[in-house]
């Protein structure tokens, strides 16, 4: 029986390569040889990121990334920004609540994106918001947030940007530095095309500075930790060593393509999957999509439930359902990573065949 094909948010399929890259050989992380793969890891992911910032490293999976900017960022009693338009906007605010952070909440209906207008008005309201959590891409809508008039809205502020770019990374255009977001998360099995493991932070000179005189107390996510031994090319604890080598190897093909390449080649296979999902007669859910993923509406009369299901038996195909109250409402269609164009056409037509045996 073949393999499964994932058409998932994440975790998304892994090249070869980067398979047979993590099947190396284990080396010991407090010595010159990993130090010098950790070390082209972090310079390489600069231009994934598209900053100068420093980029720390955490074993764990793209929420770890995020705790530590809640943690590191805010103190008990600050107040927080929080854009929620789905799942993953309301983890920043759990979060928030979880490390006594007081929120300033946007709300959006689930499949829109945040208007910057009102994220500005709020913190001219609030001059005291210490930072701004919203999300890139909202996996759980297959949403796109301006991030770029997000940044815009918070510049000449005293607070500080958060974006969660765990999905969004590598598939969304992002312009770090160049548009002014502070902090952006990311994690290993999404576009960035390894398995989960691996949580990344990148950190501007502004969120440096705020980490750096926080008064609150962390220990696996203390930033100043992780930043003096990133100038010895180490973790602060032991790395998934295994998974180092996988993101080596999965950033070295993402530049060769060319990261500009990437953005298009993602723009692209959105454009496939939204022509072919409508020419079946589905609705797109969000009305912003993003290149990441595509989410329709699920017939009436369709049971969204079977219709996966036997995606994943009989053509080896897994798809993702919708998430909280959209579950069986929306089928989401991830094309991010590692995923070519006759890839997503061969799953768009198991999913044309599927839909019309029902």
């Amino acid at each position: 029986m073949k393999d499964k094909r994932l058409f998932t948010p994440g975790p998304t399929e892994v090249p070869k390569e980067v398979l047979k890259a993590i099947s190396g050989k284990v080396m010991h992380h407090r010595k010159k040889e990993f130090s010098g793969i950790f070390e082209n890891v972090i310079k390489n992911s600069a231009s994934v990121f598209r900053s100068q910032g420093e980029i720390f490293l955490f074993s764990s999976s793209g929420t770890g990334a995020m705790e530590a900017s809640v943690v590191n960022l805010t103190s008990p009693g600050d107040k927080a920004l929080v854009i929620i338009a789905g799942k993953f906007g309301q983890r920043w605010a759990q979060l928030c609540s979880a490390f006594d952070v007081e929120t300033e909440i946007i709300d959006c209906p689930w499949g829109e994106a945040v208007d910057p207008q009102k994220i500005k008005d709020s913190l001219q309201a609030n001059p005291d918001i210490k930072a701004v959590f919203t999300t890139l891409l909202e996996t759980s809508t297959a949403v796109v947030h301006p991030i770029k008039e997000i940044a815009e809205a918070v510049r000449g502020t005293n607070a500080l940007l958060a974006v969660d770019a765990v999905s969004g990374l590598s598939c969304e255009e992002l312009e770090t530095d160049q548009w002014g977001v502070d902090v952006v998360v990311a994690a290993s099995h999404k576009a960035l095309m390894n398995p989960p493991g691996l949580g990344l932070l990148c950190v501007s000179d502004k969120a440096k500075r705020a980490y750096e005189n926080n008064a609150r107390k962390s220990y696996y996510w203390d930033l100043k930790k992780a930043s003096a031994s990133l100038k010895n090319l180490q973790t602060p604890y032991t790395p998934a060593v295994n998974m180092v080598y996988g993101l080596d190897k999965a950033i070295e093909m993402i530049l060769a393509e060319g990261v500009e390449n990437v953005w298009q080649r993602h723009r692209d296979l959105a454009g496939v999957a939204r022509e072919a999902l409508q020419d079946m007669g589905l609705e797109l859910f969000s009305t912003s999509p993003s290149n990441g993923l595509t989410a329709v509406k699920v017939p009436e009369g369709k049971d969204c439930k079977k219709i996966l299901t036997n995606l994943e038996e009989n053509a080896r195909m897994v798809f993702a359902g919708g998430q909280s109250h959209l579950k069986g409402k929306i089928i989401r269609i991830a094309h991010m990573g590692w995923c070519a164009e006759k890839d997503l056409r061969r799953a768009l037509d198991a999913l044309k065949k599927e839909l019309e045996k029902q």
